[in-house]
Formats: C-alpha cells, sequence, structure tokens
C-alpha cells in the first residue's frame, strides 16, 4: 500500500499508460535549439572571416614587394639608381637623372607607375628604426615640384637599398603586414610582428 506525507493513502496506484506520457521534445523546444545553432553558426563564420586575414593587404603587400623586387633587377641591369616615395595613401617610384643631377619622376614604365592603397589601408615607413613622418599626397601635379622630389628608400644600381620597414595597417583593426627590406636587397613580407631572421 502506497504511504503519502500525511500517512497511509487508500487509493491504488493507478498504472501509467504509455501513450499519456511525452517522451519526445515541443515544438517549441526544437525551434529553440534551431535557432541556438543558427546563431552560433553565423557567428562562427564571422570570426573565421575576421580572423582568418586580410586578403586585400596580403594583396597590396605582395605587389609592393615584388615590385620593389623588379625595380631592384632593373636598377642593375640599367645601372640607374631607382627611389620610392611613400606616403599614407600610396606609393610612386623615382630614377635617379645622373645629367640633371635630380630625381624624376617614373611616368613611362606601368609597372613603376603611381599606386594608390585601397580604402582604409594606411602605410607608414620606418628606416634606420625610426619612423618617418609621410607627407601627405600631393594633388597630382608633380612637374611644379620636379625640383623637390626625393625618395626615402633607395635601390641603388649595385642592387643594395636602404633598409626599410614599410607597414601596412587597416583603419579601425590591429592586423598590419610589413614589407621589409635589407641592405643586400632582400625584400620580404611578414605579418603582424613577424621580423625577418639573419
Amino acid at each position: 500500500m502506497p504511504t503519502s506525507a500525511t500517512g497511509t493513502s487508500s487509493n491504488a496506484a493507478q498504472p501509467v499508460r504509455a501513450g499519456h506520457l511525452a517522451s519526445g521534445f515541443t515544438l517549441l523546444e526544437v525551434l529553440v535549439v534551431i535557432v541556438i545553432i543558427g546563431i552560433i553558426t553565423s557567428m562562427a563564420v564571422v570570426s573565421v572571416h575576421v580572423l582568418g586575414g586580410d586578403h586585400e593587404m596580403d594583396q597590396e603587400a605582395q605587389r609592393l614587394s615584388a615590385v620593389l623586387n623588379q625595380a631592384r633587377e632593373d636598377a642593375t641591369l640599367q645601372g640607374q639608381d631607382v627611389g620610392l616615395r611613400v606616403d599614407a595613401r600610396g606609393y610612386d617610384f623615382l630614377r635617379y637623372d645622373t645629367r640633371n643631377e635630380r630625381w624624376v619622376l617614373v611616368t613611362d614604365d606601368p609597372l613603376l607607375r603611381e599606386r594608390t592603397l585601397p580604402d582604409g589601408l594606411v602605410a607608414s615607413l620606418r628606416l634606420e628604426s625610426r619612423d618617418v613622418k609621410l607627407a601627405a599626397r600631393s594633388g597630382g601635379d608633380n612637374t611644379a615640384t620636379a625640383t623637390a622630389l626625393s625618395p626615402q628608400v633607395v635601390v641603388q644600381a649595385s642592387g643594395d637599398l636602404v633598409p626599410f620597414e614599410i607597414v601596412l595597417r587597416r583603419d579601425g583593426t590591429v592586423e598590419e603586414r610589413r614589407i621589409a627590406g635589407t641592405a643586400d636587397g632582400t625584400i620580404a613580407v611578414h605579418k603582424g610582428d613577424e621580423r625577418a631572421t639573419g
């Protein structure tokens, strides 16, 4: 005989039928689980995109590295110094005119043409472990300032260059790419705080 909290009970225990006791999930529970899975999945997709790297920054860093390597080879083959001028929003190349003893903007070579960084990318420059204050980009009329043109990075006709580090950053993030050149002419791209060894 069953007992209750107040004593014994005279009611006989009724058998439980399998049809009355639900042993599954309600529609509401299933929908809540689906919504939670959807939220977690969308967060994972967003974080993979954000943490997966900045492909545009990688592309710009690789492009600058490749152009600098080609400029170094051209300087060696032609026996003429080539200079790189960098500002926060882009870069261009100069050649040293030995006849007039001045730097001249390269306008006849599509590889060494003036380039503007994509929106949101900003460049900074370090020479000999010191930050260089970059001038604002001119309005495009470089003939008026032809006598004042001077590069920050010089690739010598011997293939050697002034050691430098150009850092590309995305506005609003801490992600960066470093294009580093050493005195022996080696140019490499590094992510974040990676440094060249040797």
